[in-house]
């Protein structure tokens, strides 16, 4: 009985093991083709192909034999291929590669010729036949088979996108950017697309023959057809592309007059000049809005803006002149002034109070300031809690942290379960860790690690475990108490009494776990006055003396922020973002790394990080 089972048993096994031999065999045909060990694959290939003659045993055994230099067995078999497929042009391609590989060169344009005669006139068929000379870079051939395909199809599909692209990788800029644009000539809605392309295949930020191609070209379109503004359109963007803001301004200029658009496409190009830092742009922009008059639907929009301008280059000075702040002030006053006080000017008002505030010393005014601006009619709630936190900030910044506290809580309770409410919590808790009380703070701190914001969760989590860290097993508050009077220092201003804290504190607590805080403390200190080299220093030492501390992210990304925005060294940002995507994978601040490691590296950009009301503080 148990030969019987057994007997049974094999016969069960047999078909089974019969079976499984083609998926081992392709495995192993797969394997050797991978690593390079043409001669095992073709042993498995043959195997297979007899098996089951179908296009992927095939093109494997067909590269196999070319790789391997066997070129009459590629020859015998591209042609038994034909026999079996006489309607199918990609074989008459493979022969062709065997016989122009053999020398025979007239032989091989005869094959290839009769590929693009099988190819019929239906989209499908044309991809087949270019892709087929694609895959031997046979790229003068792939562009005669889109370029008969589509004088076949008589305009109904456009090929131009592949055109390009076999043009690019040619290297034959101008033929790219020929076919770009003709197909931008037949709809201007293509020129989302033509941009794409464009940008993949063109460094716009060298400047080099390459873009000079595109720009002659589309000069060359504009002069012959004035008519078709889509070609000054796209060399706007070129040159706004190669941060040529004056050039992107004549032409805008132009446009704008021809197409009667009242200032609104300078309006667009001001935003970007400032967002740039080239402020003499985007005042040129706004001049040229307000000199089409009072009646002009961006009148208003392009005084206010000329203003701001004027904010965003004194707030970039290390020392903004006493005379240049109240000469703002004075512009802000009768922009205001004569606009009204609505909410069209409530920008104007925050920005005018953040001067009086954070520059001029003036905190009364600026708070009278934002309390008008909380009494304009119509404005949202959302608008107001800002105002609020705006308000509170300002009461921190002069001393009165409890009139602080109590701004920061009504946002709280008005927005408790929004990001702004989140926010308003925060900086109730930084109120509490800067008058001593660690515990409410703490307390404050734990709601927070919870917050659908991950920028607030991850403040709250950094001061939280600054307080458990160094409060020590002895409840001796005293160093932490030192650090938190050092930072409400810093906050409001008043840097060298936040340095005496701060180095009194590594005199009298020399060996204390504050020390990557402290270190931090200085780099905010040197930022706020301009000192870039030195924040930098400061940002290195916290990760070689404390390699593995949380803050180690923090300072990887400011010290790419600093090298990037501040110091404009884009190879060192460059490396920052680097190390910290590569040695921090959990860290929060990886899509952001990642954002400007990418931008910097010239690739598209993602969806933008997230963001928080920011901190009003210059």
């Amino acid at each position: 009985m148990k030969k019987v089972l057994l007997y049974i048993l094999f016969l069960l096994v047999l078909p089974m093991a019969g079976f499984a031999q083609p998926g081992t065999d392709e495995q192993l045909a797969a394997q050797y083709f991978q690593q390079g060990d043409y001669e095992r694959a073709i042993l498995y290939y043959e195997k297979l192909y007899k098996q089951q003659p179908n296009d992927y045993y095939y093109e494997q055994l067909f590269k196999s034999h070319l790789e391997l230099g066997d070129l009459e067995t590629a020859r015998a078999l591209a042609k038994d291929r034909m026999r079996r497929n006489n309607n199918d042009p990609r074989y008459p391609v493979d022969l062709g590669t065997v016989l122009k590989k053999s020398g025979e060169n007239e032989k091989a344009q005869k094959e290839f010729d009769r590929a693009l005669k099988m190819m019929s006139a239906d989209q499908g068929s044309i991809r087949t036949v270019a892709n087929a000379f694609l895959k031997y870079n046979e790229f003068d051939l792939a562009l005669q088979a889109y370029e008969r395909g589509q004088r076949a199809l008589q305009g109904a599909i456009s090929f131009h996108f592949e055109i390009s692209g076999i043009h690019a990788m040619k290297g034959d800029v101008p033929g790219m950017v020929n076919s770009y644009l003709d197909l931008l000539g037949t709809n201007d809605a293509y020129i989302q697309s033509v941009q794409n392309g464009l940008s993949r295949y063109l460094d716009f930020e060298l400047q080099d023959g390459r873009t000079e191609i595109l720009r002659t070209e589309l000069l060359r379109r504009i002069q012959r057809d004035p008519s078709r503004t889509i070609f000054q359109e796209l060399l706007i963007w070129m040159y706004i592309q190669q941060k040529d803001l004056n050039a992107a301004f004549i032409q805008s200029k132009a446009l704008d007059k021809r197409m009667d658009e009242g200032g609104a496409r300078l309006m667009e190009l001001a935003g970007i000049a400032d967002a740039n830092g080239d402020h003499a742009t985007a005042y040129k922009c706004y001049d040229h809005v307000i000199g089409l008059g009072r009646h002009d639907a961006n009148y208003q929009l392009a005084r206010i803006g000329a203003v701001h301008t004027r904010y965003l280059e004194l707030a970039a000075e290390p020392e903004p002149l006493p005379a240049d702040l109240l000469d703002l002030d004075n512009r802000m006053a009768s922009t205001i002034g004569e606009l009204g006080m609505g909410k069209q000017s409530l920008e104007l008002l925050r920005e005018r109070a953040h001067l009086k505030g954070y520059y001029m010393e003036q905190r009364p005014e600026a708070i009278e300031l934002l309390n008008e601006a909380m009494e304009i009619t119509g404005l949202e709630n959302t608008t107001k809690g800002e105002l609020k936190l705006e308000l509170g900030d300002l009461y921190l910044l002069g001393g009165d942290i409890w009139e602080a506290s109590l701004l920061y809580s009504q946002v709280d309770l008005d927005f408790k379960y929004d990001v702004l409410g989140h926010e308003a919590r925060l900086r109730n808790a930084k109120v509490s860790f800067y008058s001593g009380d660690f515990l409410w703070a703490q307390a404050q701190l734990q709601v927070l690690k919870s917050s659908t914001s991950k920028l607030i969760a991850n403040d709250a989590m950094e001061l939280s475990l600054r307080i458990t860290d160094n409060l020590g097993v002895d409840s001796n508050a005293v160093p932490l108490s030192f650090f938190a009077r050092a930072e409400l220092f810093r906050v409001q201003h008043l840097y060298d009494r936040s340095l005496l804290t701060l180095d009194s504190l590594d005199k009298e607590f020399p060996m204390h776990s504050l020390g990557d805080d402290i270190l931090y403390e200085r780099y905010r200190i040197a930022m706020a006055r301009r000192q870039y080299t030195e924040a930098g220093g400061y940002l290195e030492k916290v990760l070689e003396l404390y390699p593995n501390d949380i803050l180690v992210d923090n300072a990887l990304l400011d010290l790419g922020l600093l090298y990037e925005d501040y110091i404009k060294d884009p190879e060192k940002a460059k490396g920052w973002y680097e190390k910290l995507l590569f040695e921090q994978t959990g860290s929060i601040f990886v899509p952001e790394a990642r954002e400007r490691y990418r931008k910097l590296r010239g690739d598209a950009p993602d969806a933008p990080p997230e963001q928080r009301p920011p901190s009003p503080q210059p």
